[in-house]
């Protein structure tokens, strides 16, 4: 009788400690799942070539008077042309986007740096591509 309470504490024993180290595994596990999600959710989407993105560079100078165009170039892995859009974040008044075309005419005055910003947006992922432009008098009047 004596034997058999021991066995029976030795086997709950054995039970318990299977269970609690099932139990530590189970949350370092888990706890490492965690952070690798809250990882990805600060440093964003993992499949960046899923995020539209402009690829092109605008030209850095403009002149008072004279049309300023920017024809922008995209990368997309997932999007059709179609659900692309843009929009123009800060800009000066003059300056407009249409499509893939920003453009304007600098008028007298706006001698000086400009900053523009263009986001590009496929309905689900976007990013904003920060540019500069150099209005100019127009040497040719």
């Amino acid at each position: 009788m004596e034997g058999s309470r021991k066995f029976k504490i030795t086997v709950s024993f054995v039970l318990v400690l299977i269970l609690v180290s099932v139990g530590i595994v189970f949350s370092i596990i888990n706890n490492n799942k965690a952070k690798q999600d809250e990882n990805d959710a600060i440093m964003g989407q993992t499949d960046l070539s899923s995020v539209p993105y402009i690829t092109s560079l605008p030209p850095v100078t403009g002149y008072v008077g004279v049309q300023y165009t920017y024809d922008m170039k995209y990368s997309d892995s997932d999007s059709e042309l179609s659900s692309i859009t843009t929009s123009l974040v800060n800009a000066p008044d003059w300056l407009l986007i249409e499509g893939l075309r920003v453009y304007g005419i600098p008028p007298i005055g706006s001698n000086g740096q400009h900053r523009f910003d263009v986001r590009i947006s496929d309905g689900v992922n976007s990013s904003v591509q920060e540019n500069y432009i150099l209005v100019q008098d127009n040497e040719a009047n």
